[in-house]
């Protein structure tokens, strides 16, 4: 890549972070530092379809989780909770990962934070659960007057969120006084709710990076060129194209292994191992 070409490049990289604001998120700069070391490595084509991902990627900052967990919150009560006395709110987890803390648990907490802010939940008695053990039938008998809302921060193949559900829907006296809540969740995962009728609430709807936005031939070729580009990632059979393929364009207070991993995962150039963008971890 030429350097006035690379110049280019990089404008076009600054020009998508001042547009979508992300020059005032803290911490901004490194990001685009290494955003920066990962456009030298590329060839002119796969740059070209980093920055297409890019502009269309999400980042969730601390500041938005608030604004969209308090809008969640006001559409479910208007939806969902007149009337209602006793809100229980229990993390979208799966059974094997009852003794780790997962996003839905921060979601969980944040919420029962916010709750006191809204007038609404005034005369609502709002408890969390930590526990498949709480939601059981033995422990949790729902009435009229009580709702669930499983909680997390991102929904993407919704594979963690069956999970929960198989689980917590031994309880028959869920099924009807339930709700699913999200910051963000993928369209596919969203469709499948939609077609069992189950109500979900949620801040952000995403469609697939690549496979949404292209037709055959593009679709083939884009998904050719993120192929080459993910054959410098270390260990990266099981995430290519984001975790069950998801294509997952989001970072949120983690970044997703759902995401394209080119954006969260380790690389190679030169021999050198290099941090992503949006490092998970």
């Amino acid at each position: 890549m030429s350097t006035k070409v690379e110049i280019n490049k990089i404008m076009r990289l600054f020009s998508i972070f001042t547009n979508k604001k992300w020059i005032e998120i803290e911490g901004h700069d490194e990001t685009l530092r290494k955003f920066g070391e990962l456009i030298e490595s590329l060839d002119d084509k796969q740059v070209d379809l980093l920055l297409e991902l890019t502009d269309r990627y999400t980042w969730v900052t601390y500041n938005d989780y608030q604004t969209h967990l308090r809008n969640i919150l006001k559409k479910l009560y208007e939806e969902r909770l007149e009337g209602i006395e006793g809100l229980y709110i229990f993390p979208i987890i799966k059974p094997d990962d009852k003794n780790d803390t997962k996003s839905g648990h921060a979601v969980m907490y944040m919420m029962t934070g916010l709750k006191t802010s809204l007038s609404q939940f005034d005369n609502i008695r709002v408890k969390t659960l930590e526990s498949f053990k709480d939601v059981s039938s033995d422990k949790l008998k729902l009435t009229s007057k009580d709702y669930l809302i499983l909680v997390d921060d991102f929904i993407g193949s919704g594979k963690t969120l069956e999970n929960t559900l198989s689980e917590i829907l031994k309880n028959d006296t869920i099924k009807d006084n339930m709700s699913i809540a999200t910051v963000v969740i993928q369209e596919v995962a969203l469709k499948s709710l939609i077609d069992r009728k189950i109500n979900c609430i949620y801040g952000i709807s995403m469609d697939k990076g690549i496979s949404s936005y292209y037709q055959e031939p593009d679709l083939t070729a884009k998904l050719a060129i993120m192929q080459e580009i993910e054959n410098r990632i270390p260990r990266v059979q099981k995430y290519r194209l984001g975790y069950e393929k998801s294509e997952a364009l989001v970072t949120l207070i983690k970044t997703p292994n759902n995401t394209f991993p080119i954006f969260w995962k380790e690389y190679v150039h030169k021999g050198k191992t290099l941090k992503a963008p949006f490092q998970r971890y």
